[in-house]
């Protein structure tokens, strides 16, 4: 610094490396004179805005700035160039050269020689573009969540590791009729009809940290339980410790409800309301499970009305209708609350007793409800007199089993009507005939096995959305050399019990695969075939081995292989089942339940397991468009399907209407006797054949036939 004047002097090696220092700077430097013109502006401005420094040189400030923030401009410079501020900051916009603008911060301060007074303005100008954006992007996006924060309809909520509750949308009023602000710092807990769900839910999260449809039940504030549905996942601080929990609660009931429903058409009688077969095989398993370990008799009487068919036939069905309703009523006031009172249809009734101490308790219940059916009903005015013949089996004397309890009450049951009706009969020695026939079908099974007495019959399988043949189902037939054609019915069970089912059951599955292959080689259009799989088939250990070596075999495409699944099966080890089915799914193998319906544990499984489709059994099908029971089943199990995306075809259709109510409900996926009676190979060959090129129905629509019309009119001659 020079003594004489206080000037500090620069070298011109200092002026040289500041020049580069403003030069290269990221940051606008700029000088404005007194009018605000730019007089000075480094490189950075032209990357910037894009204007070449020299053509923006002499310009005003102003002209450079954005129109909506001339504002914003005008009040810096008054306030810099009157002196009033040493130095101001604002974001405003700056043209570029492409039309659109740049946000900048501008830094400004006044300068001017000492005692003459400020003679401009300068600065820096830095490009905050990005920062602004990112700002008003977290602006809106903080709007939005709010938004969807407080008009959600489902419970979002966040507590501590600890159960507390950290955050609750306002969403929890309307459901639990508590207010947002009264729940913070509440504990969890308290909302829960069981508290130790909280400690489930968290022991979940640390485990898999994400929680998919937890099911709860809540308690409303002044009101029953709620059910509902929770997601959750965990959220861990940066060290990975548990910090706190997030999700969402929704509000099941209306689903709870549905289910519920479908499962009492699924499981009761409409008419009467009492449990039908499907729910009496149930509880009959239970009932034997509970009598083996207690080491406990049961007893089991199957009843059925003495004629009628004559109050149906004189006072209408209607009056029938009423009589089944009052014998209900009357059976079920016969036997203590454990015991069971179903009705199996029609007029037929069966009353499981369970913990029976001898072969006197149902004779007392039986003695009783003879006498009470003795007595006059009272339909439209007109006393109607009626009785019923029961039969009766014993646990374990008569069957140690369902099926077989089933069976041996049904034959005592008409052991008893050949006695004059109105009486009762137990399962006798001489009935044992029918175990003998049993043990002769049994031998003859092992040497049709051995002789090839067995063939396949193809029922075809349509789909009325495009009238296309899709599929066909493939049925055992067994024509014994003397005995003729035997009945599946008889010796399916047979094969089952003593493990000929395994065999037969490889058989019937490498003949229907090489087949399907052969008429494709044929030249004919890849169809599906339906293969049954056993119970007994399905446990066995190498089942997935054995489909594979036969698809290896045959060269039949995966995809074109449906197993046709019993649903009374799946759910005896539903782990084991599951896994089996997941093994066959990721082959491309398509999944079906067949005689869907006629099982317990339908919605369970269909919710967990790889299933595509269900056949709806033909016990249902029946009398769909007469019998009202049949009709609302079919109907919720339709509606079931397209809820789970399931596909669902309908077995035993042999009617127009039948076609009719089913297509109208949404099943297009049919088999039956109205499109075609299984047939052997040669003949579904040449059925083939006649609907090569286009393998769909005639162009005549089938909502308008007859209920019997003649096959050959409708599908060809090739059908029978």
């Amino acid at each position: 610094m020079s003594a004489r004047t206080g000037a500090v002097e620069v070298c011109p090696g200092d002026l040289e490396r500041y020049r580069l220092l403003v030069e290269t700077a990221s940051d606008v430097f700029y000088q404005l004179d007194q009018l605000g013109r730019w007089t000075y502006l480094n490189r950075a401005w032209q990357e910037v805005t894009g204007f070449p420094v020299a053509s923006s040189i002499g310009t005003p400030l102003l002209e450079s700035v954005y129109p909506t923030d001339l504002g914003t401009a005008r009040r810096l410079l008054d306030s810099v160039l009157s002196g009033e501020s040493p130095c101001e900051r604002v974001d405003l916009r700056l043209k570029t050269s492409t039309g659109s603008y740049r946000w900048v911060e501008l830094m400004a301060r006044p300068f001017g020689r000492i005692g003459q007074g400020i003679s401009g303005v300068t600065g820096t100008l830095r490009d905050v573009t990005a920062k602004r954006l990112a700002e008003e992007a977290l602006r809106e996006n903080e709007e939005r969540y709010r938004r969807i924060f407080s008009n959600i309809q489902d419970i979002y909520f966040e507590s501590s590791m600890g159960g507390l509750i950290i955050e609750v949308s306002p969403s929890i009023e309307n459901s639990l009729g508590y207010r947002r602000d009264q729940l913070i710092g509440m504990p969890f807990a308290m909302l829960c009809d069981d508290p130790e769900a909280v400690g489930e839910i968290r022991e979940r999260l640390q485990e898999y940290e994400q929680l998919r449809d937890f099911e709860l039940l809540l308690r409303p504030r002044g009101g029953e339980t709620l059910p509902c549905s929770v997601n959750a996942s965990l959220v861990r601080d940066e060290s990975g410790k548990p910090l706190k929990i997030v999700g969402s609660i929704r509000d099941i009931s209306e689903r709870k409800r549905a289910e519920e429903e479908i499962r009492s058409l699924a499981y009761h009688d409409h008419l009467t309301g009492l449990p039908n077969r499907s729910l009496l095989r149930d509880r009959m398993q239970q009932a034997l499970a509970q009598a083996r370990r207690q080491n406990r008799q049961m007893a089991l009487l199957f009843l059925d009305l003495d004629r009628f068919k004559d109050v149906n036939d004189t006072l209408g069905h209607d009056a029938g209708d009423e009589l089944l309703r009052m014998v209900a009523r009357q059976l079920d006031s016969c036997v203590r609350q454990s015991d069971t009172v179903a009705r199996l249809g029609g007029d037929e009734f069966v009353i499981l007793l369970t913990s029976v101490k001898n072969a006197h308790d149902p004779v007392v219940v039986a003695e009783k409800i003879l006498q009470l059916l003795t007595r006059p009903f009272v339909l439209n005015g007109k006393e109607v007199f009626t009785s019923t013949s029961i039969g009766i089996a014993m646990y374990p004397d008569d069957g140690a089993d369902a099926d077989t309890l089933l069976k041996h009450a049904d034959m005592a049951m008409y052991e008893a009507k050949e006695h004059g009706r109105g009486h009762f009969q137990f399962f006798s020695e001489k009935m044992h005939q029918a175990a003998f026939d049993r043990n002769l079908l049994e031998r003859k099974l092992r040497v049709a096995l051995e002789e090839g007495q067995f063939q396949l019959y193809y029922q075809p399988q349509w789909d009325m959305r495009g009238r296309r043949l899709i599929g066909v189902e493939a049925l055992v037939r067994w024509f014994h050399p003397e005995d003729g054609p035997i009945s599946p019915a008889r010796f399916i069970p047979v094969a089952e019990d003593t493990g000929l089912i395994r065999p037969l059951g490889e058989w019937v599955l490498r003949t229907a695969c090489a087949q399907l292959r052969a008429w494709q080689d044929a030249g004919h259009r890849p169809i599906r075939v339906g293969v049954n799989i056993s119970g007994r088939q399905f446990r066995q250990p190498d089942l997935v081995e054995m489909i594979d070596r036969i698809l290896a075999e045959t060269g039949l495409d995966p995809r074109q292989l449906e197993l046709e699944l019993t649903e009374t099966y799946l759910m005896e080890d539903a782990a084991a089942t599951s896994r089996t089915l997941e093994y066959l799914k990721v082959r491309g193998l398509e999944l079906a339940i067949d005689d869907f319906g006629t099982g317990y544990s339908s919605l369970n499984y269909l919710k967990h397991f790889p299933i595509d489709r269900i056949k709806i059994d033909q016990s249902f099908v029946r009398e769909v468009v007469s019998n009202a029971d049949d009709a609302a089943i079919v109907e919720a199990i339709i509606a079931m399907a397209n809820s789970l995306e399931l596909d669902v075809i309908a077995e035993g259709v042999e009617t127009a209407r039948q076609l009719r109510f089913l297509k109208d409900r949404g099943c297009s996926e049919m088999q039956g006797y109205f499109f075609a009676r299984p047939m052997p190979a040669d003949e579904m060959g040449a059925y083939l054949r006649e609907h090569r090129d286009r393998l769909h129905l005639p162009e005549r629509g089938l909502e308008d036939a007859p209920d019997d019309p003649a096959p050959e009119l409708l599908f060809g001659s090739a059908i029978h």
